[in-house]
């Protein structure tokens, strides 16, 4: 009996202030009309993350190299009506002026869907995406509390308020300033000043401080952020 292998992408942004994920509508076969994570088929010489890489990345605008972690692999037996499917999942995350041609061009049937939709019962998902969906979150909170990723979220030179948001935006809380500043900068290589802070508006005072991140590090002891209920 065949098995089909396929490999996924799941690519997270904070869109309009709100955690976004990357979904593609499904135009054939079964689940049609709903929506799915970027896949494809690879190649077969091909690595399983260049082939979750290359389902994703020509939406992207990004100069970056596009940083995929490993999912898992979800194989249950009745996930595809047509045959035995096992889907490998990646995950990553972009800045949002990198979604280039998602928020640009609708026909290309991908857009970012925004966490209060996609995380609702009745959002049309195909197959057990829905739960690959949930994972995904689950694995993005864990690693922006043990690593410096939500660096990824920010612009190139972004604010130390600007970083706190992405975490209140991913964990759906609300953060103490003074506690979130510090653990920032007793972490070493988490942002280091930018060499250009730009100029701000005349007779406004100082701009704020303007930070940059090189290198996803490691944060000892990690955050505790959790995500609070839904009111």
């Amino acid at each position: 009996a065949r098995v089909d292998l396929a490999c996924h992408a799941a690519i997270f942004s904070i869109v309009d202030d709100q955690l976004s994920l990357l979904l593609a509508e499904r135009n054939e076969g079964p689940f049609r009309f709903q929506w799915e994570l970027p896949g494809l088929t690879p190649q077969p010489h091909e690595e399983l993350d260049a082939a979750a890489t290359r389902a994703c990345t020509p939406l992207l605008d990004t100069n970056l190299p596009l940083e995929l972690r490993q999912l898992g692999a979800y194989g249950d037996p009745g996930r595809d009506p047509r045959h035995r499917a096992v889907a490998v999942v990646y995950w990553g995350v972009v800045n949002n002026t990198d979604l280039g041609d998602v928020l640009r061009n609708e026909r290309s049937g991908i857009r970012p869907f925004p966490a209060n939709e996609f995380r609702s019962d009745d959002f049309r998902f195909a197959f057990d995406h829905q739960q690959i969906a949930a994972d995904a979150v689950t694995a993005l909170r864990q690693t922006l509390n043990s690593t410096s990723l939500a660096t990824r979220l920010c612009s190139p030179h972004f604010t130390i308020s600007e970083l706190q948001r992405v975490y209140e935006v991913v964990f759906n809380t609300e953060i103490a300033a003074g506690n979130f500043h510090r653990k920032v900068q007793n972490t070493p290589g988490f942002a280091t000043a930018a060499k250009d802070q730009g100029q701000g508006p005349k007779g406004t005072g100082r701009p704020p401080q303007r930070f940059e991140a090189t290198a996803i590090v490691d944060v000892s002891p990690p955050f505790h952020f959790e995500r609070q209920p839904k009111s």
